[in-house]
């Protein structure tokens, strides 16, 4: 190591705590509730080659994400060398390293002693950055221009002054300027305690001090993960998992991977995967790679430090094209239906690797739904974008867990009494889904049924779901997960069952939105399941005495 080892430790943990600083600002200061309440946002700090250095614990779907966008901007976009102290650089470009056009990202050079020793950056997921529907989530998209404002990497502000006109053409472009303007506010706010933050520490230590601190953790993050991978047996391994549609076609979409483990490190190959579709249901390069480190890191060792070092030793290969690195310009907007999908298929190659860690198959899909509300009634026009989860995927010894952010968003969940409040809608029913769950030795978890009452005069309604025909899947003799379902007005007299990804779909005063979300696969032979488990399923509601008897040959007397 190029430092002692008290000092790196102190400073590596100071910059992750610098990190979370941000993260807490966004938190404090943001005005949406995709940003406030369901946590859609992450903040890092970066050495200044573009790679990262920290990152707070929030969502999965975006490790490593920033790197790619900063580094392309870097590389010749806006080298480092027109970067002043006080710019803020703001992108959002899928196809300059970025994943969809709601997520908008910003980076911040910290100068010390003249030049740049880091750099800070934040990403959120915005309410609306235009496009076809509110929200901007449109599932009939065929091209990304249809998606939103495009934003290629630019100066948000210059040498500490806002750039007013480019504000001006962002807030022409987007449905709810107010709301998205605030989290562009905090966004910044966040950067520049991420900047004092690091100072601090330069100050401190000195500037060599604290780049040599850069370089040792990349090499002990690296360090580790490749032990860590010479645990596990070398070979190719292979998993593949697929997609209902692409929500214009009813064509379903096959991930494959195949997964080679070779002196100290991992390989994922996705050659065979199926070509981009003319439709929102692909992932650019960078949303493959954030998926594919979730689902390995997750397995292997979630306690080594999130940096550079940390990526080095896994590679990709996605040929360019498919739905795992769609080129432009096709629209990219429910990418996380691939990217879910993608941890789907590694984990179904890794369980023949490392079967006590891997779970069955869960709910595998964002269940994005976006309600509008047009203007014509008393309102004023507003929209409400959530995500809703469904059943996690049973363990070799434990059950799957019951509604639960998995996979690569780990969300919050919008309180209800917030979302009443802010907006004309009611929530009329909201309760685990009993029999949802995989029948195995241990069980799924539940899914959940969700229903939503409209009480603006009219409206629209987007929804981004997916295994509503392929089944979560069960492993070593689990049974599949439930699929999910979608109804307007399902206890009225004409009830109306609705595409996983529904488009423009209208909707009036009093109409119901219901959600019924996937469950998880079980794992091992139903026939091998605890009796007092069965039985305790039972009383708590979870599982009826009609599929007890049908799954597991378990009869209760009612």
């Amino acid at each position: 190591m190029r430092v002692d080892p008290i000092t790196f430790e102190v400073v590596s943990n100071a910059l992750v705590g610098v990190a979370e600083q941000m993260a807490a600002t966004i938190l404090r200061t943001s005005y949406s509730t995709v940003v406030r309440e369901m946590l859609d946002y992450s903040t890092a700090v970066f050495d200044p080659n573009g790679h990262i250095i920290a990152q707070s614990c929030r969502i999965p779907i975006h490790l490593n994400s920033m790197s790619r966008s900063l580094r392309t901007t870097l590389d010749g976009i806006i080298p480092i060398e027109e970067w002043d102290e006080g710019d803020i650089i703001i992108t959002n470009d899928p196809y300059l390293g970025g994943q969809h056009l709601p997520d908008v990202q910003t980076f911040m050079p910290v100068y010390a002693d003249g030049k740049i020793v880091a750099i800070c950056g934040t990403l959120d997921h915005h309410l609306d950055v235009g496009g076809m529907r509110p929200g901007s989530y449109a599932g009939d998209a065929v091209e990304i221009f249809q998606e939103g404002f495009r934003i290629p990497p630019i100066k948000l502000h210059e040498k500490g002054e806002p750039n007013e006109r480019f504000l001006a053409v962002f807030d022409a472009n987007v449905r709810q300027p107010d709301q998205t303007g605030g989290d562009l506010r905090a966004q910044a706010a966040a950067l520049s305690i991420g900047r004092d933050g690091v100072l601090e520490l330069v100050e401190r230590y000195g500037v060599e001090t604290f780049e040599n601190c850069l370089l040792d953790a990349i090499d002990t993050s690296e360090t580790r993960m490749r032990a860590k991978i010479r645990e596990l047996p070398e070979g190719d391994y292979y998993g593949e998992y697929q997609v209902d549609d692409d929500g214009v076609t009813d064509e379903r979409i096959t991930v494959k991977v195949k997964l080679t483990i070779k002196d100290g490190g991992i390989h994922l190959d996705f050659t065979g995967t199926d070509k981009q579709r003319r439709a929102p249901t692909n992932a650019t390069i960078s949303s493959c790679e954030s998926a594919s480190y979730f689902a390995i890191l997750s397995i292997l060792d979630p306690t080594i430090p999130s940096n550079f070092g940390l990526y080095k030793p896994i590679t990709i290969t996605a040929p360019e094209g498919t739905v795992v690195n769609a080129q432009s310009p096709a629209p990219v907007v429910g990418r996380n239906t691939i990217t879910h999908t993608i941890v789907g298929a590694i984990m179904k190659a890794l369980a023949d690797v490392v079967p006590d860690r891997v779970t069955a198959g869960y709910y595998a899909n964002s269940n994005v739904h976006i309600l509008a509300g047009d203007g014509t009634g008393e309102h004023a026009p507003w929209i409400l974008f959530d995500i809703e989860v469904g059943g996690g995927g049973a363990r070799r010894t434990k059950d799957g867990v019951d509604c639960w952010s998995q996979g690569v968003h780990n969300l919050a969940n919008t309180p209800i009494e917030m979302i009443e409040v802010m907006y004309p809608l009611q929530f009329t029913c909201y309760e685990f889904l009993p029999d949802t769950g995989g029948a195995g030795r241990t069980r799924g978890g539940l899914g959940v049924r969700r229903d939503i009452k409209f009480l603006d005069k009219s409206g629209t309604l987007e929804t981004q779901f997916d295994k509503f025909k392929v089944e979560p899947f069960g492993l070593e003799g689990g049974k599949p997960g439930a699929v999910g379902k979608l109804f307007l007005n399902p206890d009225s007299n004409a009830p109306k069952s609705l595409r996983s990804k529904t488009n423009n779909q209208r909707l009036e005063r009093n109409d119901i939105f219901s959600m019924f979300t996937q469950g998880g696969g079980g794992y091992g032979p139903a026939a091998e399941r605890n009796k007092d488990d069965i039985l305790r399923d039972i009383v708590e509601g979870k599982l009826t005495p009609e599929r007890a008897k049908a799954d597991y040959g378990v009869e209760v007397s009612v």
